[in-house]
């Protein structure tokens, strides 16, 4: 029974991440994190309402319809983003190299940080920390008040504080704006 249950949801996932896949791709102004969110979302509404189903032979016509409503409220309470103009960049020199693998290096500190998170705060850390979405912006796409997004950033930020790698890499940018500092005055 369980491993037919586990077939069910597996499908059921699969199904809602490929017809919100198709969507996303076709509109390019959409967020990755949007996306995680409104599979779950959406795979939260079928899971409570499952039990309810009384012809499983239209199941699948069921969960579509489902995706369709929850695309289209979506579409709807969201305002489109903007992409940014494609600027010409000059070749870096070598400091700005280094300066580009530490970004880089970085940033895969911080998604690895962000998946080491509970599932409920992980799209708000994405969110606010790597796309630097708003409290309020945050707020209206998980359906959230901002109070509670403000709440949720707050427990992000002190785990993120616990983090050791995260830490050290702080401890690393902290030290490098402490020379510039030095060099160019201090603002006591």
């Amino acid at each position: 029974m369980w491993k037919t249950q586990r077939l069910v949801d597996l499908s059921t996932y699969c199904c809602l991440r490929r017809y919100y896949l198709i969507k996303f791709i076709r509109e390019a102004r959409y967020r990755a994190s949007e996306l995680d969110l409104l599979v779950e979302k959406t795979y939260r509404k079928v899971e409570n309402a499952r039990p309810r189903i009384t012809h499983h032979d239209k199941c699948a016509q069921w969960v579509s319809v489902i995706c369709r409503s929850m695309y289209v409220n979506f579409v709807a309470r969201r305002r489109a983003v903007t992409g940014l103009p494609a600027v010409d960049i000059a070749e870096p020199s070598d400091e700005g190299r280094d300066l580009d693998i530490n970004t880089a290096a970085l940033h895969v500190c911080l998604v690895n940080t962000i998946e080491a998170l509970p599932p409920f705060l992980r799209s708000t850390a994405r969110m606010r920390f790597v796309e630097n979405l708003s409290h309020e912006e945050i707020a209206r796409i998980i359906g959230k008040r901002a109070g509670t997004v403000r709440a949720y950033v707050h427990k992000i930020c002190k785990r993120f504080r616990q983090d050791r790698e995260l830490s050290a890499w702080a401890d690393q940018i902290y030290r490098r704006q402490g020379d510039v500092y030095s060099t160019h005055g201090s603002y006591s």
